[in-house]
């Protein structure tokens, strides 16, 4: 090979010292494998580097070259010339396999090596984990033996406090989501466990040590427009060797929605071209999923095996154009997709293939195919993960969506005094977190908090009460040095007219903080929970009728504009028309932005919600109505409308102004329903959260109204709200009049035959007997 590419220079590299001996069949091996002839010109020009690096180090044959001997040249190469450490490595596994090279001399092992290996042994003897699962485990724990001085401190482990776990957990935070935090708790826990059962902590602090929470359904699948996922497809070149592949490996994952792994696992024996059937190997479940070779992919696998496979003995069906010859890795699907995205100028979110597998079933869902037909073209085993695609089922859950109420009262006044003569709103006075923390606690406290915000929790509402407990013990009680049970009630005594349930909420935050102080203070004070305040029966929403939100809608247009709010009466109904027709939470309302809003498919984006979830609400055709007649008053008004602005908006905190503040949405809402004599009981307005309770009532009655099954419909109900199940949606259904009417009508008109029918068939005497 040397004198094709060489022909002069033949000899000269020959007679080169350590590699010129094996010079040429190292060549005709670089050259089996598929590298060019221009790579293999520059691996010959890279060896007269290589070796003169190599006598630098008294090394004069090949034969004494060792592992440690090609990884000394590549470490001094990998920075400035990395094409001659790619040579390097080229050489050490040509070696390796004609000639073998003798093995590294065994590294001596530290003290954190032979506790994580007898560690390992554990993990893989008793607990019967994968290696790649243990190789997980080992490379966080060894992170943390380094962190407490391990291998220089001989009594770490036996001194090891909880704050040296939490600081490692606080630096691992900075680098990790809650998802991958998650895990490492868990590596820490099942390390600890293992050395408090050998006896080498005192302490079981694997049973204190706190974790990120984590909730089913968080984020929405990745999916694009069906549409979208054709025009990547037409976009690939198909006139190379590459385009052929690519398309092919792409189209066999938009048809059946396979994953990356499944893709280049498929060998030449799973198609049986005669049956018109393709057998895909699922590693993840270790099944095999029988599916129709339709024409397209057949017409697609065909073109490939012809003009764009190589001939070579693998038996897999995609395998590698470029140098080396050999098979794909699954993150080859990754960089194929990625490639095609680039070329093609498609402004595509996703970064990889597995949103092509979520567009596929989301398109089979909105064609009408039943969950379990989808689940089982995926391969799922479980029905619950093929109904994470129900929460983009659009058409199914626009269904839910409420109308705008119409109604023309021409005599609805807003009465600004209104408010005067119904109690006041009890509103809490916050202490305001840029005030440093001046108690005995302050330093705690903050660890507390720091703590808890590293594990990916907000903590907004316990920030808020911790720092009023500061703020009391520093102004009421400056001498005190701890915590007692006298003090603490005496900061309850400070919100006695907040309502039982909230009382008691505050109370259990301060009581974990306590419980957080108690495992460094043994003998702290923690607070008895029987003496809370007793848990109450669930709250009774005031359920406003249509008529009532459409009296409301009508109010709000006459409010009057404000200079810090010069669209009032717009921005107000239609945060009212949001809240009733989707049923959307004040949070969630007041984060809306209007890039939130999507005009072709006419829904809203909803972030930052609770428990972390995200969610897509279809809207109704009248409040797509409003919603767009808003966005070009503001328009013609010369109002931001950036993507970022906020939807519920107000001129306040500068020229782009912010959302409306959940107090002042709050205040505006109490002054209608006052003006409409809109009240409870109680003589008090609702509240802005009862709103959803209607939203809910509402959708059932329409449904009941139009004859609908109503019990077919309460999972789109509770994916449309954010529930992860129907269980949590129907504490948002009381059993109102207006519902206990049409529900006992429907079953009369369904089972009044079958009891008419069986009291014809009984003897009046015995009837009476009965």
């Amino acid at each position: 090979m040397i004198f094709t590419i060489r022909p002069r220079s033949y000899q000269d590299y020959l007679s080169l010292p350590i590699f010129g001996p094996i010079l040429d069949e190292f060549t005709n091996w670089s050259h089996q494998r598929g590298y060019t002839l221009g790579t293999i010109r520059n691996q010959l020009n890279n060896t007269r580097n290589i070796i003169a690096f190599l006598q630098k180090q008294d090394l004069r044959s090949a034969s004494e070259l060792t592992h440690c001997d090609f990884q000394n040249a590549w470490q001094h190469f990998r920075q400035d010339s990395p094409g001659i450490a790619g040579t390097i490595r080229q050489l050490q596994q040509f070696l390796d396999e004609t000639r073998g090279l003798p093995p590294p001399f065994p590294i001596s092992k530290n003290r954190s090596d032979n506790e994580l290996e007898r560690f390992s042994s554990y993990l893989k003897d008793v607990r019967g984990l994968v290696n790649t699962t243990i190789r997980s485990h080992i490379m966080y724990l060894g992170r943390f033996l380094d962190s407490i001085g391990f291998e220089t401190n001989e009594q770490a482990l036996l001194d090891l406090s909880l704050k040296q776990v939490e600081d490692f957990l606080g630096i691992c935070s900075k680098n990790l989501n809650r998802y991958s935090l998650q895990h490492v708790v868990g590596y820490l826990r099942a390390f600890l466990r293992f050395e408090y059962s050998r006896g080498v902590l005192q302490t079981p602090l694997h049973e204190i040590i706190d974790t990120p929470k984590v909730y089913r359904l968080e984020k929405l699948p990745r999916s694009l427009p069906w549409t979208v996922v054709n025009e990547l497809l037409l976009s690939i070149d198909r006139t190379d060797t590459h385009g052929i592949r690519n398309y092919a490996m792409l189209f066999l994952v938009a048809t059946y929605g396979l994953r990356s792994c499944e893709v280049v696992s498929l060998t030449l024996d799973d198609i049986n071209w005669r049956a018109a059937t393709i057998c895909i190997p699922q590693g993840k479940t270790d099944n095999q999923l029988v599916l129709p070779l339709t024409d397209a992919v057949a017409d697609a696998l065909i073109e490939y095996l012809k003009n764009g496979r190589p001939s070579l003995s693998f038996r897999e069906v995609f395998l590698r154009i470029r140098a080396p010859n050999g098979r794909l890795k699954p993150t080859a699907v990754t960089e194929v997709f990625q490639r095609q995205v680039r070329l093609s100028g498609m402004d595509i979110p996703c970064h990889g293939p597995h949103c092509l597998r979520h567009s596929y079933a989301v398109r089979l869902l909105r064609q009408g195919t039943s969950v379990k037909v989808i689940g089982d073209i995926l391969g799922h085993r479980n029905a619950e993960s093929t109904c994470v695609y129900l929460r983009l089922a659009i058409d199914d859950l626009r269904s839910v969506a409420l109308e705008v109420p119409d109604y023309a009262d021409i005599d609805i006044r807003v009465d600004a005094t209104a408010l005067n003569g119904l109690p006041p709103a009890r509103y809490w006075k916050k202490v305001k977190s840029s005030i440093p923390l001046q108690s005995f606690l302050a330093e705690e406290i903050t660890a507390y908090l720091q703590l808890h915000r590293s594990l990916g929790k907000i903590y907004r509402v316990e920030n808020a009460t911790l720092r009023s407990l500061d703020a009391f013990l520093a102004i009421q009680c400056p001498w005190a040095e701890e915590l007692d049970g006298r003090l603490f009630n005496q900061w309850c005594d400070t919100f006695a007219n907040i309502t039982p349930t909230v009382r008691r909420n505050r109370m259990r935050m301060v009581r974990n903080f306590c419980l957080y102080r108690r495992r460094s203070h043994p003998w702290s004070f923690i607070p008895d929970i029987l003496t809370f305040p007793a848990n109450h029966s669930q709250f009774i929403p005031y359920i406003l009728s249509s008529t009532d939100i459409a009296r409301l809608l009508c109010a709000a247009q006459q409010l009057p504009a404000l200079p810090l709010s010069p669209l009032r009466p717009q921005v107000i109904r239609l945060a009212i028309i949001l809240l009733y027709t989707s049923g959307l939470r004040r949070g969630e309302l007041l984060r809306l932005t209007l890039g939130d809003f999507n005009s072709g498919e006419s829904t809203l984006f909803i972030r930052c919600t609770k428990f972390h979830k995200e969610r897509i609400i279809p809207l109704s055709v009248t409040v797509d109505a409003e919603l767009r007649a808003y966005l070009k008053q503001r328009q013609r008004c010369g109002l931001p409308i950036k993507a970022s602005s906020p939807l519920i908006w107000n001129n306040a905190g500068g020229h782009e102004g912010r959302a409306y503040t959940g107090t002042g949405l709050g205040r505006n809402w109490r002054l209608l329903c006052a003006s409409l004599k809109i009240l409870t009981p109680k003589g008090i307005p609702p509240r802005i959260h009862d709103i959803r309770h209607c939203f809910a009532v509402n959708a059932l009655l329409r449904w009941y109204h139009n004859g609908e099954d109503v019990l077919a419909k309460l999972p789109q109900l509770s994916t449309y709200m954010g529930h992860v199940s129907i269980v949590s949606t129907q504490c948002y259904l009381p059993f109102v009049e207006s519902l206990r009417r049409v529900a006992s009508t429907r079953f009369e008109q369904k089972y009044d035959s079958l009891i008419t029918d069986w009291n014809e068939n009984v003897e009046p005497e015995e009837l009476e007997y009965k």
